[in-house]
């Protein structure tokens, strides 16, 4: 390992030793009168888990990038210990698990204070773990699950000479709409080695949000270019999009299994489609999720009516949400949006499925769906959207 690399990553790895003191130290109070290395990481897995996921996290970041320096015919660089090795080779849980440190643990042992600290723990746990589950969600809520069918091409566009930091801003921004782990990866290889200040950090933040094992790279040092500084703000309009969609970039590239046509007001629903449907691997448009740069509810204009038709173009098939928001008394649409999406759908034989939340008579060919934390489709459901 080279010797800046192997200093930063050896400093990083202490910090993490040491954050387990205080976790252990806690423990060591809810143990049982006797107890060995493996019941202390039952524990600790038990009454910490989100630092235990944290490990394994750190430990998945450096086996793949060691598995890559391996790909491209390098040697391993981190050789990160397995989470359960890490554990054991702490000093500090060395210590706990000595025969002398158990045999004081037990003549010491009180069964009632035990249970009272275990179980302050374990409320502990629970609450954090709801917190950060809570929190996931909301940050999640809008992202996708399955690998964007684009994704190759949008990673090589990245990587193409010439490339602009416009180009690369606009890039990451359509990638950060997924949590995957093939972006993830794509993600955490910017924070370590991209040379551009903005786009580095941008990675850093991102990733820190979705709960990734990351560190913050410093600016690189030495004689500064244009390159490492420059940033975009990335201000763009539908008419933006339009001139892309015409010039063949990469926004060209993008393809989708289903378009949702919906009203604005069943946004809740949106969101527990889109998540149902990436279960079954399907990828999904929504205007305000996938173009959420573009497609500005205070910029919309002709421009904003062509990138739909486009983005229907791009998908497999339309998936209608028939509620009592989009479908009026006499069975008309109540958004010109919808009819425009619609009618244009049918003009280009695109497939039309609907889900049906209202009482009426389906509009378009049903999908059967049932309610269970959310929208739940079956995969023989699934199929008639899937061919």
């Amino acid at each position: 390992m080279a010797g800046i690399v192997k200093r930063k990553y050896e400093s990083e790895t202490r910090k993490v030793q040491n954050s387990f003191t205080r976790p252990l130290n806690l423990i060591s109070e809810a143990l049982p009168a006797e107890y060995n290395k493996y019941l202390l990481l039952k524990l600790f897995k038990e009454l910490f888990p989100l630092m235990w996921d944290s490990l394994n996290k750190r430990y998945e970041k450096y086996e793949s990038q060691d598995k890559f320096l391996t790909k491209v015919g390098k040697k391993k660089r981190y050789y990160h210990d397995k989470p359960d090795v890490f554990f054991f080779k702490l000093l500090k849980v060395k210590h706990m698990v000595s025969p002398d440190q158990r045999a004081k643990h037990k003549k010491t042992f009180n069964e009632k204070n035990a249970q009272l600290a275990y179980q302050s723990l374990l409320n502990k746990a629970n609450n954090k773990v709801k917190a950060h589950e809570d929190k996931m969600l909301s940050i999640n809520k809008d992202l996708q699950t399955v690998e964007p069918l684009y994704i190759d091409a949008f990673l090589s566009a990245y990587h193409k000479k010439g490339i602009t930091i416009q180009g690369k801003v606009e890039i990451f921004n359509e990638l950060k709409k997924y949590h995957t782990s093939k972006v993830i990866e794509f993600f955490q290889k910017l924070n370590d080695s991209e040379r551009n200040n903005q786009v580095r950090r941008m990675a850093f933040e991102h990733l820190l949000k979705l709960g990734a094992s990351v560190r913050l790279r410093k600016n690189f040092k030495g004689k500064v270019k244009s390159y490492n500084s420059e940033t975009d703000q990335f201000i763009v309009s539908p008419e933006d999009l339009y001139q892309r969609l015409e010039s063949n970039t990469i926004q060209s590239k993008k393809k989708f299994h289903v378009f949702i046509s919906h009203s604005y007001k069943d946004s809740d629903l949106v969101r527990q489609l889109k998540s149902c449907l990436n279960n079954h691997g399907l990828s999904v448009y929504c205007d305000w999720t996938s173009d959420n740069d573009f497609l500005k509810r205070n910029l919309v204009s002709d421009y904003t009516k062509i990138v739909l038709k486009k983005r229907i173009a791009q998908s497999r098939c339309i998936v209608f949400l028939q509620t009592k928001n989009s479908v009026n008394a006499d069975s008309s649409f109540s958004s010109p949006w919808i009819s425009l999406e619609i009618d244009h759908a049918s003009s280009i034989g695109k497939p039309i499925y609907s889900l049906n939340f209202t009482n009426d008579s389906d509009i378009f060919k049903q999908v059967k769906y049932y309610i269970n934390n959310g929208i739940v489709i079956d995969d023989t459901e699934v199929n008639k959207i899937r061919t």
